[in-house]
């Protein structure tokens, strides 16, 4: 049996609605199917560079910042950032107008590193009302979720980062769900530490998480180096100086990520942003024809998830509904919110209008068929 036989399969197209990991293009599976390497040699060493150059692309980061590439989930990106970012004298303003807002007081908690918080779940983080309290304390970072995955929100990033350069503070932006899909420009707007994972906007498969630092920080972040595995200098100077990773990298996600940062840049952030947009406008006029409600008003919606309310259907059973969907190729996703019950849907992903008229019409079919 030759090579090409062994490995040959059918591979069903699945509608995953899901905030990650999302659908995946056919050329991004394909890049799996690569050669065993040694993740020690300098060809896989090249592969990580021509990674960490293209996220920097991707946010107009060249020349300006650096990557810190982890083998973790989106969570781990945000350990590592937090504790490598904020010293023990420090004391950072988190915002937490949602799930992820709070999960990183649970990180700085962990690590007995200083903050105060601001807004509560759901709450829109008024430019305003954070220049205020930055005016009134003795603020070094201020730490925020661009787009709120447990609720849909669109945080004013742009506005908040003018704040804190006016303020002398430096920014953390949690863009898991945004990089690679919101056109993010870092050198228009001044962001110290970003950071997302691989099986979000930038349509690759779960596994490598990163962390985008403006090159000013780097003597911060050697100094701090708040956690061992999860230290961006040392995980950024590794790939310098060794041109490796310091642990195991997974090689053919590794592979496939890059595959996913090419097709990221030969579609363009402005070309994908408007298929987002366009995805979730198809979404947010069929579930409202459905009858459903949502959890924020549109203009704080981000155009990338929608939180809908189940008590828009209060007969519904979701789990049904779920499985429903699942059967025909199609994946929604539970909601998170706090006395509210609700359920997401996502664009994050290879999707397209006809992937979204499809779910749409078999949310339809399943309505239909109740009564």
């Amino acid at each position: 049996m030759n090579f090409e036989e062994n490995i040959s399969k059918s591979v069903d197209r699945k509608i995953l609605l899901n905030p990650g990991p999302g659908t995946t293009s056919s050329r991004v599976k394909e890049a799996l199917i690569v050669s065993d390497i040694c993740p020690r040699e300098q060809a896989f060493g090249d592969v990580m560079h021509q990674i960490s150059e293209g996220l920097l692309e991707i946010g107009n980061g060249l020349g300006s910042h650096e990557v810190a590439l982890f083998v973790a989930s989106g969570t781990g990106a945000m350990e590592a950032c937090l504790v490598s970012a904020i010293g023990k004298s420090d004391k950072a303003l988190i915002l937490t107008n949602g799930a992820y807002g709070i999960r990183m007081t649970q990180i700085c908690d962990r690590f007995g590193l200083p903050y105060e918080k601001l807004f509560s779940f759901g709450d829109y983080p008024e430019p305003s009302e954070v220049e205020n309290v930055l005016s009134s304390g003795s603020y070094t970072h201020l730490a925020m979720i661009h787009h709120e995955t447990s609720t849909g929100m669109m945080n004013p990033m742009e506005e908040i980062s003018g704040i804190c350069k006016k303020h002398g503070i430096k920014l953390i932006v949690d863009a898991m769900s945004s990089f690679g899909a919101y056109p993010i420009d870092l050198k228009k707007t001044p962001i110290d530490y970003l950071f997302s994972s691989s099986n979000k906007c930038v349509q690759g498969m779960a596994g490598l998480s990163f962390v985008i630092f403006s090159k000013d920080r780097l003597e911060e972040l050697k100094a701090n180096s708040g956690g061992y595995y999860f230290d961006v200098y040392s995980q950024w100077n590794n790939l310098q100086v060794k041109n490796q990773l310091r642990f195991t990298p997974p090689v053919q996600i590794c592979y496939a990520f890059l595959e996913a940062i090419r097709e990221t840049l030969e579609e363009g952030l402005n070309v994908r942003w408007n298929r987002y947009q366009s995805n979730w406008q198809l979404f947010y006029d069929g579930l409202k024809d459905l009858g459903f409600s949502f959890f924020l008003p549109e203009e704080h919606e981000s155009k990338i998830l929608l939180a809908i309310k189940l008590d828009s259907k209060p007969d519904l059973d979701f789990n049904d509904f779920h499985d429903f969907l699942f059967e025909r190729g199609v994946t929604i996703y539970p909601g998170v919110i706090p006395e509210c019950q609700t359920f997401r849907v996502a664009v994050i992903g290879d999707l397209y209008q006809e992937d979204i008229k499809y779910a749409v019409s078999l949310m339809k079919d399943y309505f239909s068929a109740e009564k």
